[in-house]
């Protein structure tokens, strides 16, 4: 299987024919990692970040190369992301500023809660937003025309792409679902029925035509025209509460911003109905602590029980109206007051060390059988271009293709918003429920250091404050602090109380052959009263993008997460070179 990956790849490369020509047969570390003094992309498909890279190298900017990284994920990754989905936005322009865009499902105004949630189906879909924000984010920031823009989706979407062995086999885990809606037969299987396998070509030609409708009205379509009546009237047929008026009504806002100092490092990120909040909670809670002379297994322990008070946090402070408080260095103080340092020293213990070679593919948990079914979703992607714009946007349809509904005719899987995914979030008419997605930037002395965000449900907080942390306290490079071991709070019932709760001394570390924690880490938590479950297939801790900048050389890097299919790549020329 990892021959037959590269073999994609090297496909890849050949039909976006921008590479240059000592890369023509790239090692699977030119794939992951890359560096460029002219900007950088970082994606979860490598179609993707080589539609970012050419806009880049046709002259756009980095607002420009993230929605023709958006639109070609739309395509290409449709089990993570798509136009029926939702987004959060978070651009760094040039001045230094930022501008964040919601571009969130919204619940519709008919919505009515059944006594028991659907998991599926078209109760669940909300009025989607990613088009509205990435249709911002093109007139407020865009330098280039959006048809040019959208040309390589339109393209891969008519001719078809190689599917990659991750998306095949979700797409098998979903087989069943597709089988049982006329979009998803029409549009992903063989003769209504048969999966595509991996490097098999797909095709869809509604979804095409769909985006050049898009393309050709700035969006308005999706809203207001032919698909926007195509959707109500799906919606109206099928016992959905998406209606034309909700659509029309539909606007992608602003999003509000809050950030955080780290040990002079500013965090910037979205607090609700993003998951931003939670990672400047987190690292609030790490300052009280000196991470950088704990050993690897203290720092893992420490990291995990901060991780469970932000996410415990959640219960009483949902909305995060007060950002003040969501940034208070007080509260955080207190909370560090009931996390504990393991005090154990063995002989063996030692600091973790990059193995930095691809990883098998055949290992990787491309289904989320590690996790559970609702794992594996999300996709994340960074942008960033010569002159110092920076754009960070993690776009989702929830869970896996998730509503598992296509209008036919349209081609793009909506989002689950509604229903048994969200049941614990605000879902009442209006509102734009809560998730864990939390694009975020790095600066120091005012000069862009990392930007970064995940893929993967709840871990996503857990894989951007340890990618964070692992650089700033524990001094490695982007590269390392990507590939390095994960831990996450395990969360249940406790037996002692009968409430659910996160669990600040119970949780799963990442340990795969390659990269992952070691026996001796595990007794120092064994011995320090932590009870730690080993998991040892690749990809189930998130997935991380990121790109990070040496301000010294102007030097961009960029890294997609080792345990995925995703990619780097940065622009061989620019404006700026010229």
């Amino acid at each position: 299987m990892y021959s037959r990956f590269l073999a994609l790849i090297l496909t890849v490369l050949v039909l976006v024919g921008c590479e240059p020509a000592q890369q023509e047969n790239p090692t699977p570390s030119n794939l992951k990692l890359a560096t460029s003094e002219l900007g950088m992309v970082a994606a979860a498909q490598p179609l993707a970040t080589q539609a970012g890279k050419a806009i880049l190298e046709a002259g756009g900017n980095a607002a420009d190369a993230a929605i023709a990284t958006a639109f070609v994920l739309a395509v290409v990754e449709p089990t993570m992301n798509g136009i029926g989905g939702r987004n959060q936005i978070l651009v760094r322009k040039t001045d230094g500023s930022f501008q964040g865009y919601n571009g969130m499902t919204e619940i519709p105004a008919s919505y009515v809660k059944p006594e028991t949630p659907p998991n599926s189906g078209h109760g669940t879909i909300a009025t989607p937003g990613v088009v509205a924000s990435l249709m911002r984010l093109h007139k407020e920031h865009g330098s280039m025309d959006l048809e040019t823009l959208m040309a390589a989706a339109i393209k891969y979407a008519t001719e078809g792409f190689e599917i990659l062995p991750g998306e095949a086999r979700r797409h098998s885990i979903a087989h069943e679902a597709m089988k049982s809606d006329p979009g998803f037969r029409n549009q992903m299987l063989k003769n209504d029925t048969v999966l595509y396998s991996a490097g098999e070509v797909l095709k869809q030609p509604d979804l095409a035509r769909t985006l050049q409708r898009i393309s050709e009205t700035n969006g308005d379509d999706f809203y207001n025209g032919e698909t926007a009546q195509a959707i109500a009237a799906d919606m109206s047929a099928n016992g959905g509460f998406v209606t034309l008026e909700d659509l029309n009504n539909y606007k992608a806002m602003d999003a509000r911003y809050v950030t955080t100092n780290y040990r002079g490092y500013q965090i910037h990120s979205i607090p609700a109905p993003a998951g931003g909040g939670l990672v400047v909670k987190t690292l609030n809670i790490l300052e009280q602590f000196n991470l950088k002379e704990m050993t690897d297994a203290q720092w893992g322990a420490v990291m995990n029980q901060a991780l469970a008070i932000s996410i415990r946090s959640m219960s009483d402070n949902y909305k995060e109206e007060d950002l003040d408080f969501v940034q208070s260095k007080e509260w955080a103080q207190e909370q560090a007051k009931s996390i504990t340092v393991p005090n154990v020293h063995l002989s063996d213990v030692h600091d973790f060390k990059v193995q930095k070679n691809q990883l098998l593919a055949d290992n990787t948990d491309w289904s989320g059988d590690t996790w559970g079914n609702n794992s594996h979703h999300t996709t994340h992607f960074v942008t960033a271009d010569c002159n110092g714009m920076v754009v960070s946007i993690t776009q989702t349809v929830g869970p896996l293709f998730g509503s598992k509904v296509i209008t036919p005719g349209l081609g793009f899987v909506y989002a689950s918003t509604m229903g048994a995914y969200l049941s614990n979030s605000d879902q009442a008419p209006g509102s734009r429920p809560r998730t864990t997605i939390a694009p975020t930037v790095v600066t120091k002395d005012g000069e862009t250091v990392m930007v970064l965000g995940a893929a993967g449900g709840i871990r996503i907080l857990s894989g951007i404050v340890q990618t964070i942390s692992r650089s700033i306290d524990r001094g490695m490079d982007i590269e390392e602090a990507v590939a390095a071991p994960r831990v996450h709070p395990d969360a249940g019932v406790n037996p002692e109380t009968g409430q659910y709760e996160v669990f600040g001394n119970k949780f799963s570390a990442e340990f795969t052959p390659k990269n992952g924690w070691n026996k001796s880490d595990s007794s120092v938590w064994a011995v320090g009263g932590f009870e730690v479950t080993p998991i040892t297939r690749y990809g189930a801790f998130a997935r991380v993008h990121a790109v990070s900048r040496d301000p010294k050389t102007n030097t961009w890097y960029g890294m997609a997460d080792l345990d995925w299919e995703g990619t780097a790549a940065g622009p061989s020329k620019s404006d700026c070179d010229q």
